[in-house]
């Protein structure tokens, strides 16, 4: 039953349309926030924690016949981060990328530092490069779309899965 701008309820108290509208724009709202976050949770592929033995650039740059011009040890400061290399690498053509390594010493660890690497924006803390997870391994490549890393990829991608 309606009277003026208010329909009677189930109760029989009056409810007006303005609450019914903007009860159903919170659900869209709610709804449409949920499902791409849905979409995500399915879609995305975690990455397993293990030990992954030696060094895994180094490999896959002698796998891929990429010469290492210089290494050096690194420590990246944050919580969990157990040390790891800063790698000069050139090919025949004379590209050079700069890849970091750094191991660490759980999941929470790991996963906490790529969070923490996401949550900026690029140009504002977040520097311009891939990042790269080969077991307890955080591998941080720049330039990101380099021919080097092009023909590493496949090689680390034989030591993600244990």
């Amino acid at each position: 039953m309606r009277t003026d701008n208010h329909i009677i309820g189930e109760r029989g108290g009056p409810v007006s349309i303005n609450s019914r509208l903007e009860l159903g724009l919170s659900i869209f709202l709610i709804i449409l926030f949920l499902i791409p976050i849905g979409v995500i949770m399915f879609v995305a592929e975690e990455s397993p924690f293990h030990q992954v033995s030696g060094e895994p650039v180094n490999e896959a740059a002698q796998a891929t016949g990429i010469r290492v011009a210089s290494v050096k040890d690194t420590s990246w400061n944050l919580p969990g981060a157990m040390g790891g290399k800063t790698y000069v690498l050139t090919d025949n053509t004379g590209e050079v990328v700069t890849v970091s390594t750094q191991a660490f010493d759980s999941a929470e660890s790991r996963d906490a530092a790529i969070r923490m690497y996401n949550a900026n924006p690029v140009g504002r803390g977040q520097p311009v490069g891939s990042l790269v997870v080969v077991g307890q391994h955080v591998i941080y490549v720049t330039p990101a779309h380099s021919d080097i890393m092009r023909r590493l990829a496949p090689e680390l991608k034989k030591k993600v899965s244990p």
